[in-house]
């Protein structure tokens, strides 16, 4: 029995730091994909425009599809705003001669995705290892 919690404590552990890991990624390909929209030979104020545009429009369609809690659940599109935003990072990186980041990102990225699919959620392994959930009660309501 004691081998089975540490062993639930281990992957619950890991399975924490991965997570910790994509979404140190995800913030990785947000700047990277800053950096490379504001190269080129465009004027100062329109590489700066795309510095800071390019993220944030990603951000907001990593919130809107790819988030965990995303508002908007579609499948489809959220395969497709990863591979937009991880696959476009990473291939820009290599494009603007950083070919060493720009293949490590995508390498990490394949990595943690493939732990994540492997390793079980975090909430799941610590609620096996305490022998119940972790569930808050409903709130009353008010009257």
């Amino acid at each position: 029995m004691a081998g089975g919690i540490a062993t639930n404590g281990i992957t619950t552990a890991v399975a924490w730091v991965n997570l910790a890991a994509v979404f140190a990624l995800e913030l990785c390909a947000l700047g990277a994909l800053g950096y490379v929209a504001s190269r080129g030979a465009a004027p100062l104020v329109v590489r700066v425009a795309l510095g800071v545009g390019v993220p944030l429009v990603a951000a907001v369609l990593w919130g809107l599809f790819a988030a965990p809690n995303a508002t908007l659940q579609n499948t489809a599109a959220m395969i497709a705003v990863k591979v937009l935003v991880f696959g476009g990072a990473a291939v820009g990186l290599v494009l603007t001669g950083h070919r060493s980041l720009g293949v490590a990102l995508a390498l990490t990225v394949v990595l943690t995705a493939v732990l994540v699919q492997v390793l079980p959620s975090p909430d799941a392994t610590s609620a096996a290892a305490t022998g119940g959930t972790h569930s808050v009660p409903a709130a009353t309501p008010n009257r």
